[in-house]
Order: C-alpha cells, then sequence, then structure tokens
C-alpha cells in the first residue's frame, strides 16, 4: 500500500515538475518570436502602406488597379489571419465568379462560397475565396486590372500569442499524458486503474481540443480570406433602329412598293368587313321595327277597304 502511495506521490511531482518547465518554454518561446519577428513586422506595416498610399495615388488619377499586398509575411515569425473585402463592378456577374475561381486556384488558392441572384434587367453575385497570403498582391492586382473597383479594406489579427499558448499547452498535456499512461501500466487495483483513466481522460479531450484549435488557425494563417460582392448593372438601352424605308430611293423601291400594296389590300379588306358588319348590326336594329310598322299599315289599309266596300254595299240596297 505505501508502495503505491509513494508511486503516485512522485508521478504527481513529474507532472507539476513539466507543468513548470512548460511555462518557462512557452515564455522563452514568445521572447523569441518577438524579438526576430519586430523588425520582419515593421516592413511588412511599411510595405502595406505604400502599397495602399499607391493604391489611394491610382484611384485620384482614374486608374481601377488596387495592391493589397501584406508584405513578408512568410518569413515575419508572426502568426497573422488576413481578411480582405472587395466590392467590383462587372459586365456579367456570373462570368466574373468563374474568372476570380480560375484565378484564386492558379494561385494555390481555393473558393470556399459562392451565391448568384438574378434581377429584371441585373445581377450581383458573392464570391468567397481563400488566398495564400504572399500571393494576395498578385490576387488584388489581378482583379483590379479586370473589373471596376468600388471598395476595398483589408484587415489583419495577430495571433502569435494564441498559437504559442495553445502549442505549449498542448505539449504539457501530451507528457501528461504520457505520465498517466506509464501510472496506468503500474497500477495493480481496479480503483487505481479508474481514478487513472478519469483523469487520463479529461487530459486526451484537451489534447484534442488543443489540436483542433492549432488547425484552424494554421488554416486562416494559412490562407486569407477574400470576401467579393459584385455588381452587374442594368444593360444601357439600345439605340432605335433606323427605317429601311427613309430616303426618297427607299421609299419607291420593290419591296417598299410590295409592302404597302400589302398593306393597302388589308387595310381595304378591313374596312370593308367592318362596314358589311356595321351595316348588318343596323339592319338587325331595324327589322323588327318595319315589320311592326308593315303590319300596322297594312292594317289600317285592309279598314279602309273594308269600310268603303260597305258603304258602297249600303248605296245599292238603298
Amino acid at each position: 500500500m505505501f508502495k503505491r502511495i509513494r508511486i503516485l506521490v512522485i508521478s504527481l511531482s513529474l507532472i507539476l515538475l513539466l507543468s513548470s518547465c512548460s511555462s518557462s518554454t512557452k515564455s522563452t518561446m514568445m521572447d523569441q518570436v518577438e524579438g526576430a519577428a519586430a523588425p520582419s513586422q515593421t516592413t511588412a506595416a511599411a510595405a502595406m502602406t505604400e502599397d495602399m498610399s499607391t493604391a489611394d495615388a491610382a484611384d485620384k488619377d482614374g486608374g481601377s488597379t488596387l495592391i493589397l499586398d501584406p508584405g513578408n509575411v512568410v518569413d515575419s515569425g508572426k502568426k497573422i489571419i488576413y481578411t480582405v473585402n472587395m466590392s467590383l463592378e462587372a459586365p456579367d456577374a456570373a462570368k466574373a465568379i468563374d474568372e476570380i475561381g480560375k484565378k484564386a486556384a492558379s494561385l494555390g488558392g481555393y473558393v470556399s462560397d459562392t451565391s448568384y441572384n438574378q434581377y429584371e434587367e441585373s445581377a450581383s453575385a458573392s464570391i468567397v475565396v481563400r488566398i495564400p497570403p504572399e500571393k494576395l498582391g498578385d490576387f488584388t492586382e489581378h482583379i483590379g486590372t479586370l473589373y471596376k473597383v468600388l471598395s476595398t479594406n483589408m484587415g489583419s489579427q495577430d495571433v502569435t500569442e494564441q498559437y504559442v499558448d495553445a502549442q505549449s499547452r498542448l505539449a504539457n498535456a501530451e507528457a501528461q499524458e504520457a505520465q498517466l499512461l506509464a501510472i496506468m501500466a503500474k497500477a495493480a487495483t481496479i480503483k487505481d486503474i479508474l481514478a487513472v483513466r478519469y483523469e487520463l481522460d479529461t487530459v486526451q479531450q484537451e489534447i484534442e481540443v488543443l489540436k483542433g484549435q492549432i488547425r484552424l488557425m494554421d488554416n486562416q494563417v494559412g490562407y486569407s480570406t477574400v470576401s467579393i460582392m459584385i455588381e452587374q448593372p442594368a444593360a444601357a438601352p439600345e439605340s432605335p433602329e433606323v427605317d429601311e424605308n427613309e430616303g426618297l430611293l427607299a421609299r419607291w423601291s420593290m419591296s417598299y412598293i410590295w409592302q404597302s400594296v400589302q398593306k393597302g389590300f388589308s387595310n381595304s379588306l378591313s374596312f370593308t368587313v367592318n362596314a358589311l358588319g356595321v351595316a348588318l348590326i343596323a339592319l338587325s336594329y331595324l327589322v323588327i321595327p318595319a315589320v311592326g310598322i308593315g303590319i300596322v299599315v297594312l292594317a289600317v289599309i285592309l279598314i279602309v277597304k273594308h269600310n268603303k266596300k260597305k258603304k258602297s254595299q249600303n248605296k245599292i240596297i238603298k
């Protein structure tokens, strides 16, 4: 029993010792990174400021080429996440998405998201590409030569401290995992095995979380995110077509005469049909009154003749 307690005490002492060594290593790593990266970061900042000034001057002169270059990010030693937002105007939004995606692939990047919306006379689209930060200058320069850049901005986030902290915690957790595995191998009772197993599960979960964080930061640092909005304006109205029948010679051409004859015949036929239709409609309104009037007149005539005949007979009898 005392032997097992002594082993556990020695193991915990080793774990605490490794934790303190890991913290010292972390501080040393941070000092080395900050010392080595300071000149490079200053150079990158100066280069980015110079590029932005050049872009502003180009915009003032009416140019559309815009270069966003974060500088020498490969050798800076810093872990920096760059994000770029751009707004473009293109005559064909669907074609622009295809061209931007191909350019990103040619520079070692890839497309992570796209969308397209068609309106009555215009369209809009958006595309998100991931580009290696050292290729941002080439990418934005190419886009600026193809389309009209309406707006653009670039932001950065320095995650060097978080990255070094995650690496240090990962190294510490992996050391703890190794020590716990060694303790478990020497555990003699089920109670001791379960106790070590619980601690080992906690440490292994922390290791997976830290590895995920490091992978995410590696991806964000290794591939800058460029979000592009594309506007396709409505097409300009077309100029009216020239009438081919304008002019004296064109007016008396065979095609013009034939078209005029066809038009005149069609108009005459339409007028005749319409006139007959009006006449039939008018006649339909007059038929019933005419029949009624005829009956009345006939009745009057018959009555008058009957009266005359009756008077003549009366005179003969007298």
